[in-house]
């Protein structure tokens, strides 16, 4: 048996169970989001039955994680402090989300994503990073976004 064929459930549920809890969701929606039961899945993350090929593709094209990561455990954690595509511009801004609707610059923080967002060299820079990271563009764009939100004075500095 090779090591590519030898994997620990135990340690692929473990690594689902952290997917789950930083993307702060319950068995129930994980599993909805996936897909399958939540029997399916509860099953999963403690190490018990295994998984379809389909179910690891869709998994980690749904989450923007390495396979090699999720079943082996190679590489690199993903880096859930990032933003992903449900990450709002109230996280980004270090808002809440109440705050946010209640607070008078929330335009200019909208405007400030809009200008963002048709930077082509934001855009350019995205598509490299989804390449390498192997995760969809889009969250690419959010992650930068959201970077340039939280260190505007970074941005300045490299403009004088």
């Amino acid at each position: 048996m090779t090591k590519r064929e030898a994997y620990n459930l135990s340690e692929i549920g473990a690594r689902l169970k952290l997917i789950r809890a930083r993307q702060r969701l319950t068995q129930a929606k994980m599993a909805q989001e996936l897909g399958i039961s939540l029997s399916h899945y509860s099953k999963l993350e403690v190490g018990i039955g295994g998984m379809s090929h389909g179910l690891i593709f869709a998994l980690c094209r749904r989450f923007g994680i390495n396979e090699a990561w999720l079943v082996y455990g190679e590489g690199e954690a993903p880096d859930f402090s990032l933003v992903t595509d449900e990450t709002s511009a109230a996280e980004c801004s270090g808002n809440s989300g109440k705050k946010l609707l209640a607070d008078d610059n929330s335009l200019a923080l909208v405007e400030s994503i809009i200008i963002l967002l048709e930077n082509n060299g934001l855009r350019e820079l995205a598509e490299k990073i989804a390449q390498a990271m192997a995760i969809p563009t889009t969250r690419a764009l959010a992650m930068l976004v959201c970077e340039k939100l939280r260190n505007p004075e970074k941005e300045a500095n490299r403009n004088d």
